[in-house]
């Protein structure tokens, strides 16, 4: 099994994996870190398209603000790391269709003001926030609002003090294409090792209800073997995150309460995977029944017919060695019977007086 599972490639086992559920026993049975190696790999692909979509993102967001940026904004002043944007006015847009839908810049916020702002972007799935100090950006995909303070940025960049006509002059000069390669390495870096982390305590999991549910139905497995099957349980749930996030990204089609979806598809496949290997197991053994019966029987059979063929050569060595050996013929012994002479012998008898002769 080990050696037939070694050669199945990446790409077979993600669809052995969504489809093929009599195969999580080999999965099951293969060594920690092939399992481990998979994950790695899959998490690659998940977060290869994940930033390439924050990216494409992150360009689209930039070229509409930049658009925006012409045409309402009147005034910018940036003076020793503080933003004043058209006097402190409050601009705040709010469109549920939108890829963002909530962005809100008010450099002269008020403690409140900001507690309100940050609740509203908390109602939301993405948004961003223009303050006097900082930016505050949210987006589903990264799973946590990410914070820009102007004095860290400046510390890392030579910026000085602008105005609007210099912001459109400093955007004029951006090499895009270094920008976004920048920016999807980071983004890469970021997510992988975010949601590689997450992937494991998931795994961690469902490794732990698959040691349960395999207990409760009388099997002795291991944990390595019900964390192996968590591993490849997260198949069609990262393939479908993955999805999501690609149509969420270009259309702005969101569904709610996704991360449960997620869980419970994997849970699904995990008590399955269980259950299944069980059935296999029972199957198994019962084939495996069958034939040490049918061994037996072979076996009996073959006694039965040496001890038949035994007798039957030592029948025919009998009836050759009789045919060799004639049965030997009673001799029986023999009177001795006392004979007289007769006359004719010459002899006369005993007391007989001899004749003479007339000649």
């Amino acid at each position: 099994m080990t050696k037939e599972n070694v050669k199945t490639g990446f790409f077979k086992k993600i669809y052995l994996a969504i489809k093929d559920f009599e195969h999580y026993g080999i999965f099951a049975a293969e060594n920690l870190w092939t399992a481990i190696k998979y994950l790695l790999k899959i998490m690659v692909i998940f977060a290869i398209i994940v930033s390439g979509m924050f990216a494409y993102q992150f360009y689209t967001y930039f070229q509409n603000a930049i658009h925006y940026f012409e045409n309402n904004i009147e005034q910018v002043s940036f003076v020793e790391n503080q933003l004043e944007v058209n006097n402190g006015e409050t601009i705040e847009i709010q469109e549920d269709t939108s890829a963002i839908p909530y962005i809100v810049i008010d450099t002269d916020a008020t403690e409140e003001e900001l507690q309100n702002y940050r609740q509203k972007l908390e109602s939301y799935e993405a948004g961003i926030m223009v303050l006097k100090d900082k930016v505050l950006y949210k987006n589903e995909i990264l799973a946590q609002s990410l914070e820009y303070r102007y004095e860290e940025i400046t510390k890392n960049y030579p910026i000085g003090e602008f105005d609007k006509q210099a912001v459109l002059d400093f955007i004029g000069k951006i090499d895009m294409v270094s920008l976004m390669l920048s920016m999807l390495f980071v983004i890469f870096i970021y997510v992988y090792v975010v949601y590689l982390a997450t992937a494991f305590v998931d795994i961690v999991m469902l490794g732990v209800l698959g040691f349960v549910v395999g207990r409760i139905a009388g099997m002795k497995i291991r944990f390595k073997a019900t964390f192996n099957i968590g591993v490849y349980a997260l198949t069609l749930p990262i393939l479908l995150n993955i999805l999501y996030i690609v149509v969420n990204t270009l259309t702005g089609f969101t569904i709610q309460n996704f991360s449960w979806m997620y869980t419970t598809i994997s849970y699904i496949y995990v008590i399955v995977a269980i259950f299944m290997i069980k059935s296999d197991f029972i199957d198994k053994q019962a084939e495996l029944m069958k034939i040490i019966e049918e061994q037996e029987k072979v076996r009996r059979e073959m006694i039965l017919k040496e001890e038949q063929q035994k007798k039957e050569e030592e029948k025919e060595n009998k009836d050759n060695q009789d045919k060799k050996e004639p049965p030997k013929e009673e001799k029986k012994p023999k009177k001795k019977e006392k004979e007289e002479p007769g006359l004719d012998d010459g002899l006369a008898p005993q007391g007989a007086k001899e004749l003479p002769n007339n000649e």
